[in-house]
């Protein structure tokens, strides 16, 4: 999956289209084979059935320093999904999934750096593979896990104005335009499911470790822990409540965990008046260091609300909010952030699914993430502020996403 950018920080908001139509809410909410990709005890409640699923992602992302604003050009990627669920026998079930998981990145034809570096920006890339196992305790409780196995892949451009921010007197050889590279490593979830069939109710609950990946040999002297950057973990709650026949409701709250992997939580530079870029020393804090220099990102809290309408046998309607207040932190770290717009906020989603016959359906969704800016000082002064004031930096994102795909159901 070409990924460039998420929606949730650095996650997409859900996998599939039903997932996505009811703003990513599907902790408690089993709807489809991706749902083992949230939790995997929810793939117990989806039967027997495979999906394949498509979405076309535009994301327009913007960054100004100073009086120079550029738009990013990368903007349209498209992102397959496939999953598929077999119970063993009544008790037990696997299934397997494959989703785009999200990712960050721009490309700017103008360097904001620096205008004579030419083009600058970064692309990483994230999808998992989910190879799962549910085990019904008993009519009410079911528990499962999957092994995650991470694929990321990065690239950046344009970024020698950084060598600023290493170690030493040498220019780095391996932090900017070294090419794609991948990365691969492993991760673990669990998960629980409660079903309350009198009541019309499903809670269910999820912990994602992180996923330790491989370091990036060719963009060691870029992140932190020599080219380490790990896939956040996650704990989730969820809730799914049927209000009448027709009518469904679903409600989940993931909190994500930025600020384990360094390279994503570590501080920026230090602005002006404080004590320089390093807040130790070049050794301890240049870029690819133990303690390098990151993007500053806080850990984030998603909520996600849905509603389905069984309209009749062959449509059903849902809709769905989803909110995340921006993990980066614009009083001191919009410098870094300006290679990662990841502001957006709210969420609207849409979607349906109409069933051709008995065992097969198209799914379907459109998700669009309202424009949000963020606007703070940067440590640039010298070359463009003679007086010593710093330069602003703004970052500002929204984004529209189409998905379309097929289930099949035994």
């Amino acid at each position: 999956p070409a990924t460039a950018f998420a929606t949730n920080g650095m996650f997409m908001i859900g996998a599939g289209s039903r997932s996505v139509a009811m703003g990513g809410a599907s902790i408690a909410n089993p709807q489809d084979s991706f749902t083992g990709a949230y939790n995997p005890a929810a793939i117990a409640e989806v039967g027997t059935r495979a999906d394949i699923d498509g979405t076309l992602f535009i994301p327009k992302a913007a960054a100004q320093l100073g009086n120079t604003r550029v738009e990013s050009s990368s903007d349209l990627f498209l992102m397959p999904a496939m999953g598929m669920v077999m119970p063993i026998d009544n008790e037990t079930i696997m299934g397997f999934s494959f989703v785009p998981v999200g990712g960050g990145g721009s490309n700017y034809r103008t360097n904001l750096y620096n205008p004579a570096h030419g083009n600058v920006g970064v692309n990483l890339m994230i999808a998992n593979m989910n190879p799962t196992l549910a085990q019904r305790l008993n009519d009410t409780h079911t528990v499962g896990g999957n092994l995650i196995i991470g694929a990321q892949r990065f690239k950046a451009w344009g970024l020698s104005e950084f060598n600023t921010f290493t170690p030493g007197a040498e220019p780095a050889k391996d932090m900017t335009d070294r090419g794609s590279e991948f990365s691969y490593g492993l991760g673990m979830r669990f998960g629980w499911l409660g079903s309350y069939k009198d009541l019309g109710l499903k809670l269910g609950a999820a912990y994602t470790t992180r996923t330790h990946m491989k370091p990036f040999d060719h963009y060691k002297e870029l992140f932190a822990g020599h080219g380490d950057i790990d896939t956040p973990g996650n704990a989730a709650i969820g809730a799914s409540l049927k209000i009448t026949p027709k009518i469904l409701a679903a409600f989940d709250i993931v909190r994500i965990y930025y600020e384990d992997v360094k390279s994503i939580a570590n501080p920026g530079p230090n602005l002006p008046g404080s004590s320089g870029w390093p807040p130790v020393s070049d050794t301890v804090n240049g870029l690819g260091a133990d303690e390098g220099l990151g993007f500053g990102w806080h850990d984030q809290t998603v909520y996600k609300l849905g509603f389905q309408y069984a309209h009749n046998s062959n449509w059903t309607w849902r809709a769905g909010w989803n909110y995340g207040k921006s993990p980066i932190p614009e009083e001191r770290e919009i410098l870094f952030n300006l290679l990662a717009p990841a502001t957006t906020q709210w969420h609207m989603t849409l979607g349906g699914t109409y069933k051709v016959d008995r065992g097969t359906e198209l799914n379907f969704a459109y998700m669009h993430a309202f424009t949000f800016q963020q606007s703070g000082p940067t440590y640039i002064t010298t070359k463009n502020a003679p007086d010593g004031t710093p330069l602003t930096g703004s970052i500002e994102m929204y984004q529209n996403a189409f998905s379309i795909g097929i289930g099949f159901t035994l």
